[in-house]
């Protein structure tokens, strides 16, 4: 499925239940990153009502290298709870994930646990940032109810497939094809290894520093060709130190 329901320290087995649910409502996979409640626990099958099986199937065996290796975009959900922006992965909008799903891109939409959201390091783990669009005198979502509403929102006006090559990242347009999540985590490590061996930016805001420069990356849009120039560069920079 081109689509995949993150969830990161879940501890709510109904919500995680009733995700499931939404899950199957518009066919998308589910998939779990440190999950804080028994996949199988009473309550999550009993919310899940009809999706057992896809909630027996859910991946809990995930880690942020995993996900890289496996979808094309990272989405992290996220209002930011008065968090400054700067140094995050850009925003992006449900507009650009439909525009990737129809291309046959896999994007998987990540949500946080349900009292905390998703903490800055995890955020920063994803390729762009979306906020759902509610009421500012009640923001807040149910975990569950995020997931529904995403998921709606992010599907394009056709449910059909797409080709098996489109939903493997369009091969044979590689150098004009996006780079994927694998591609783009490649390159933020290999920028902080040859910043780090480089001594920049030196000693105190230097994570902070460093997140913004990843950041501008991100927002370039970077095509899979351009990702691997860049790999290339950081390389032979590091072969000549």
């Amino acid at each position: 499925m081109p689509l995949v329901a993150v969830l990161v320290r879940t501890f709510s087995p109904g919500n995680l239940g009733a995700a499931a649910r939404a899950a199957k409502n518009f066919g998308a996979e589910l998939a779990l990153i440190g999950p804080r409640v028994d996949v199988l626990h009473p309550d999550a099958v009993a919310y899940a009502s009809g999706a057992e099986d896809l909630l027996r199937g859910t991946r809990t065996a995930v880690d942020w290298p995993y996900l890289h290796e496996n979808v094309s975009r990272a989405v992290a959900l996220s209002s930011l709870r008065g968090r400054a922006a700067r140094g995050l992965p850009p925003a992006t909008t449900f507009a650009a994930v439909r525009r990737d799903l129809r291309a046959g891109r896999r994007v998987a939409l990540v949500f946080g646990p349900e009292r905390s959201g998703l903490s800055t390091d995890e955020i920063r783990e994803c390729d762009a940032r979306l906020r759902i669009p509610t009421s500012p005198d009640f923001p807040s979502l149910n975990l569950a109810q995020a997931v529904a509403v995403s998921l709606a929102l992010s599907l394009p006006s056709s449910l059909a497939r797409p080709p098996e090559a489109a939903r493997r990242g369009g091969k044979g347009q590689q150098g004009d094809a996006p780079a994927t999540s694998k591609d783009l985590a490649r390159l933020r490590s290999s920028l902080r290894e040859s910043l780090a061996a480089a001594g920049y930016a030196g000693t105190g805001r230097n994570a902070q520093v460093v997140s913004e420069l990843e950041s501008s990356l991100l927002r370039a849009g970077l095509t899979a060709r351009e990702a691997t120039l860049w790999l290339g560069a950081l390389a032979s920079l590091g072969r000549r130190r």
